[in-house]
């Protein structure tokens, strides 16, 4: 796992979007190869500016050019009669797999769009929202803003004070964490956490390690993300680094809301080894 990590890291530093989301494949499989989707995502971008060569410096065209490929020539599918929300299904957050299946969550169509977006020279900022994300261009006179998962459709503010509105209402809460801006980063990062939850909810232990240890590359002072992995060294019986862990997290947030259960856990553990011993 160590080379993975580090391999991640590279590529964070570097900027490579593409390369840190396909990434997430690592998740499932430790050797997975994305070279093959590498090419299918450059093969995607060169029809993009193919079909906007005539308006470079058109980032509107540029778009739309992009809405094209993906979703009439290509015939990705987010808000559509073809989708079906299904929380626990990690197909819909492998960007590997929504290549394959051309059917995404609105986190996977938003990097697929970023991506894109990156090979044909938008400059673009990312909004999210609950459950969704909104892509505004930049460098433009007017107010535009992107929704990847309904097929690109592009929005005006009008229609973006009404989504976020609408956001407000289904949430029931006012907060200014509501509407944030993320960087390329964060974007896979959020990615990588959809996975981790995904894998806890299944009871995969083994997935869901892998997705902590990589979340750990972007959020290496992490206390839960070390809780986490104490708890998922638990359930593999792994339980020198399971106490390790749990222990290191209980010093760092002692007055966190959870303090009980962990020092149960770790009194339990403590308990089994001296047994085993």
């Amino acid at each position: 796992m160590r080379h993975i990590k580090t391999e991640l890291l590279t590529l964070l530093r570097r900027h490579d979007l593409m390369r840190a989301a396909l990434f997430a494949g690592h998740v499932q499989h430790p050797t997975f190869q994305d070279s093959s989707y590498v090419d299918k995502i450059l093969e995607m971008a060169a029809k993009v500016w193919h079909r906007a060569a005539r308006s470079k410096y058109d980032s509107l065209k540029k778009a739309e050019a992009i809405n094209y490929v993906l979703f009439k020539f290509y015939e990705f599918h987010g808000k559509s009669e073809k989708y079906k929300q299904v929380i626990d299904d990690p197909e819909r957050y492998y960007l590997h797999r929504v290549l394959e299946n051309k059917i995404g969550s609105p986190l996977t169509l938003t990097l697929i769009y970023a991506i894109m977006a990156e090979q044909v020279g938008i400059d673009y900022e990312i909004l999210a929202l609950p459950s969704y994300y909104l892509i505004r261009v930049k460098g433009i006179s007017e107010e535009v803003y992107i929704d990847p998962f309904d097929q690109g459709k592009f929005l005006g503010q009008e229609d973006f004070q009404k989504k976020f509105r609408s956001a407000m209402n289904r949430n029931r809460i006012l907060s200014t964490n509501l509407f944030v801006r993320i960087g390329p980063q964060q974007l896979v990062a959020r990615l990588l956490q959809q996975l981790k939850h995904i894998y806890i909810l299944k009871g995969n232990a083994v997935e869901a390690l892998r997705a902590v240890e990589m979340l750990t590359v972007i959020f290496p002072e992490s206390p839960e993300l070390t809780r986490d992995r104490g708890v998922l060294y638990c359930e593999m019986e792994y339980f020198t680094q399971a106490m390790k862990d749990l222990k290191t997290y209980l010093k760092a947030r002692p007055t966190a809301d959870d303090v009980n259960e962990i020092k149960k856990l770790t009194s339990m553990l403590k308990g089994y080894r001296e047994i085993v011993n």
